[in-house]
Parts: structure tokens; sequence; C-alpha cells
């Protein structure tokens, strides 16, 4: 029997390779010739760049930069084959580095990415991938466009990793949807929007690019427009990943798949890791089981493509205290242990 693991991260509780091994650990605890194979994984935020390096090897190369709010640092990128660049924006420009408010989102800038790219490209990059989950900015990508405006990245294959389709401006666009969790009040909001609106029609008038028809130009604060205007392309982040790891060719070889994230609710199926692990099982008629922190009433399409889901919660805990790396990884290894044992006895 093959069981195949790729759980993402719990935010804030425990990385996707500690929760990976701590599943195996329980289903080998109880049957010690299972098949346990483990991804590493993530959906094009944070991680993305540890997932990628579990499965494909590489280098760290660490640069001077600076971070969101201009502050001084050192940042580093995966360097894969001497040819491919992973960028994580969240290790320059993460929300975590900030506390958003009033004065961030109006000083916050993506300059410091710029760093990355022309250091990627010194050491003969041909393509780059940059994850953009995870970012402080609002700034519409313009620090990255000015930070790296006399260099030609044409030659380069540029891909953005986003789990949003999100356009540039307007209702739906960068600062109206995202702008408030980054410390936007309305009037704020209102004013960055004005300005993305109006970078829109520039590039529309001088460049024949229509900002708006590009689903994800509003990622990461309108860093995924700024990818595209430097002749880059998005792509959905988990698609993206698993392609690379080649996760699709040992699923269809599996007989049991086991995935989850910190919080799984409605919104899972938009294009998160759980839901992305799922269609691939459903693909190959192999059934799929999701062990999360949380987990809500409302699953919409998950329901579907999921054989079960449980939350690994085993008593009443405050928030803090089931959050607790040693605490999660205990109690998912126990449910990998008791589900496994059900499955094992069903089949």
């Amino acid at each position: 029997m093959k069981v195949v693991v790729a759980i993402d991260s719990f935010k804030g509780s425990a990385t996707s390779a500690e929760l990976n091994q701590a599943v195996k650990t329980g289903i080998l605890a109880a049957f010690p010739k299972i098949n346990v194979e483990t991804f590493e994984i993530a959906d094009g935020g944070e991680g993305s760049m540890s997932a990628l390096q579990s499965g494909l090897g590489g280098n760290l190369i660490n640069v001077k930069t600076v971070d969101l709010m201009q502050r001084p640092m050192r940042a580093s990128y995966l360097f894969i084959d001497e040819r491919l660049a992973v960028i994580e924006a969240a290790e320059v420009v993460g929300i975590d580095k900030i506390k958003p408010n009033e004065k961030t989102i109006q000083k916050a800038t993506t300059f410091g990415l710029g760093a990355l790219f022309l250091d990627a490209k010194k050491r003969g990059a041909t393509e780059i991938i940059l994850s953009m989950g995870g970012s402080g900015t609002s700034d519409g990508g313009l620090g990255l466009l000015e930070a790296v405006e006399a260099e030609d990245f044409s030659s380069i294959k540029i891909t953005g990793l986003a789990d949003v389709t999100n356009v540039y401006a307007g209702a739906e666009g960068y600062a109206k949807v995202f702008g408030k969790q980054k410390g936007g009040t309305a009037e704020i909001l209102e004013q960055q929007d004005r300005t993305a609106q109006a970078f829109v029609e520039k590039i529309k008038k001088e460049r024949k690019i229509d900002l708006q028809k590009i689903p994800g130009t509003g990622a990461a604060g309108g860093l995924g427009g700024a990818l595209i205007l430097l002749g880059g392309k998005l792509e959905s982040g988990f698609g993206k990943i698993a392609e690379l790891l080649k996760i699709e060719e040992t699923i269809k070889m599996a007989d049991l798949i086991i995935t989850g994230e910190g919080q799984m609710d409605f919104q899972t199926a938009k294009g998160k890791v759980p839901f992305g692990i799922a269609k691939l099982g459903e693909k190959y008629d192999v059934p799929t089981i999701a062990f999360c922190g949380s987990l809500s009433e409302d699953l919409g399409e998950m329901n579907r493509v999921l054989l079960a889901s449980y939350s690994i919660q085993r008593r009443v805990l405050p928030l803090e205290e089931a959050m607790k790396k040693e605490v999660a990884l205990k109690n998912i290894e126990l449910l990998a242990q008791n589900v496994l044992k059900l499955w094992c006895y069903g089949q």
C-alpha cells in the first residue's frame, strides 16, 4: 500500500515538512510496512522556496537589499541548476515584517525585490519564479519596476505564482480588496485605487497592455501587474509547484492521499493546496483525506473532492496552546495513526 502525504504549512504553527513527517510517523507506528511518500508543498506563498529546495535541491544565494520599509537587510533566494532562480516575495516584503497601519501601507515598497532579480540575472538565470503570497506591500509593484528600470529581462522567463485572480484596479483591484488588511483607511485605499486606475490607462496607452484583462495582476498589492510589464506571466502557485515537483506522477500510483492546511473552508477550493492535491487524486481515482487545524462547516467544493476531512484537535484548548508546534504535531500524528487503522480495516 502506498500513501502520499502533502500537507501545506499550518501558518504560525508548523511547516509543511514537519507536518508531513508527523503524519508519516503516525502511520508507520501502526503499519511499518506501508510505503509513505511525503512532499513538502506550498501554494505560492510562504514556504514555496523551501518546498522547491526540498524537492529539487539548489543553493541559497544571499543578497544585500532593503525590506518593504527600506530598512537594510540581507535576503536569500534559491538558485537551481545554475539557471532557475526562485524568489519568495515574503522573504523581502513580507507582511510579518511590519505592524500594518496607515503609515506602513503608504511607505511600503517592493523596491527591495529588485536586488534579487538583478543578482539572478547577473548569475545567468534563464528563468525566475516569484512566489507572491504574504506580501505587506500595496504599491502596485512600482517599487520593483523602479529597481530594475534600466535592465532588460526579455531573455529571462519570469513566472509569478499567485493564489488569487484579482485584477489591478477597481472594485476587485489590489487596493480595495487587500488594502484594508495592510493598514489602509477608506481614504487611503481610494487614493491608491485612483493611482492604480491612472497607471492602467497609462500602460494601456503606452504599451497596449490592459492590466484589467489579466487575472492576477492585483496579486501581492499589484506585484502581479509589475511582472506582466517585465514580460512575465502569472500562474497558479500550487499548479506550478506541483508540476516542478512531479507530484502527479507519484499520486497516480498511490492508494491514498493525505493533505491539509491550517484552516480549511470554502475558500480552500480557490487554488489552495488541499484542493489542488484532491483534484489530482480525483483524476486518478485515488481517495483524498484532509487534516486541518480549523475546519469550517462550509467547505464548498472541497466536500465533493474529499473522501473525508478532520480537525486535528483532540480537546478544547485556547488558540495559542492549540497552535504550539509540539501540540499540533502530536495531534496530527495521533490522528494519522487512527485514520489509517480505520482505513486499513475498511480495506
